[in-house]
């Protein structure tokens, strides 16, 4: 329950004139007392309290200064999350008032869930820890009824292995992540907690290479798609600044000087980096990069490799290949980038080809 009973009273007393010593003599009290009741230091009895509302001509609740709070379940979910945000600790009370009231409401169970599991994470208390572990379950019953596709069954059991990782049970853990690792999500996290606490080194370098290609994957598809959304938006600052962090990148994963599938992906970022570049102006800066996409594809179309291996600290083994919805050759890829801009470039991408009109 929240009051500001301190501030009222020191208003109310110099409303009426009255020093500390004066509103003392009213009362019956010592000066000391009234001291601490406007410090905060302690709080007056309910006689006084009530003597005071009738002295101050207010009611009792206007002397205490409490508000009642909206504990419809949206509001309380909502002070719930920001008091994970602002790790207000104070608001674990809150979080068991909201459980107990809404017991079979998702919202309700996973804030109250990821308020201890913030809580847990950042201070290593164990009952805490405890008490996350034991909401995540709960929310997880619940998890049809949430309302983010993010926040499925899968992602409540990595909030949930963190939580056994901290308490010292990393084979639950390491059993949790593994039996829920739906779509590769967590060979980052397992790779890290294996070799973090002396597991087979082998089994987690196979982890953690599944998780380079995922990420590398979705790394290309993302800036793939930043580089559409920059071309409708007709942003070719933000296009050409991603098209040139996103090109070195690609070349320094590459494991060899032989051409591979991220080459292919240069030769369509450097396409995409002309158009940027044609868009704001800078045509001669066009032409070199359409020649430079040129000889990227060509090198990679004489001999097209999709090994997964030619990608930097992958091992010499058999890994699924990569692949894209481009193009079947890297130069298809890029007629498919150009179908549908402006004649002018693609006459300047004719024109880098050495194909004429």
């Amino acid at each position: 329950m929240e009051t500001s009973i301190a501030e009222n009273i020191r208003a109310y007393r110099k409303q009426r004139g009255l020093t500390q010593e004066q509103l003392a003599e009213v009362l019956g009290v010592s000066v000391g007392a009234v001291y601490k009741w406007e410090s905060k230091s302690s709080l007056p009895e309910l006689r006084l309290i009530m003597e005071m509302a009738d002295f101050f001509e207010v009611s009792v609740d206007a002397l205490l200064g409490y508000k009642i709070k909206d504990n419809q379940l949206n509001a309380a979910v909502e002070r719930l999350w920001e008091a994970s945000r602002t790790r207000d600790y104070d608001a674990v009370t809150e979080a068991e008032k909201a459980i107990r009231k809404y017991p079979h409401s998702f919202d309700a169970v996973f804030a109250g869930a990821y308020l201890y599991y913030t809580f847990g994470a950042g201070t290593k208390k164990e009952p805490w820890l405890r008490r996350a572990i034991e909401l995540l379950n709960d929310s997880r019953l619940l998890v049809a009824q949430s309302k983010d596709s993010r926040v499925n069954e899968s992602w409540i059991c990595g909030m949930i292995a963190e939580m056994h990782e901290m308490l010292g049970e990393t084979d639950k853990a390491l059993e949790l992540l593994k039996a829920h690792n739906d779509g590769s999500i967590f060979d980052d996290m397992i790779g890290i907690m294996m070799l973090s606490h002396g597991k087979d080194p082998e089994e987690a370098n196979d982890f953690l290479e599944d998780g380079l290609l995922r990420t590398v994957s979705s790394l290309i598809q993302t800036v793939i798609g930043y580089a559409m959304l920059f071309d409708v938006k007709n942003d070719s600052v933000s296009g050409m600044e991603m098209m040139r962090w996103i090109i070195p990148t690609l070349e320094g994963l590459g494991k060899t000087n032989e051409p591979g599938f991220l080459d292919k992906m240069r030769a369509v970022f450097t396409v995409f980096l002309a158009i940027f570049q044609f868009k704001s102006g800078d045509r001669k800066g066009a032409e070199g990069s359409f020649g430079k996409a040129k000889s990227l594809a060509l090198a990679f179309d004489a001999a097209p490799d999709y090994a997964a291996n030619r990608v930097k600290y992958v091992r010499e083994s058999e890994k699924t290949n990569a692949h894209d919805l481009l193009g079947k050759t890297a130069m298809d890829a890029a007629e498919y980038i150009l179908r549908d801009k402006e004649a002018e470039l693609r006459k300047l991408w004719t024109e880098a080809c050495g194909c004429g009109d």
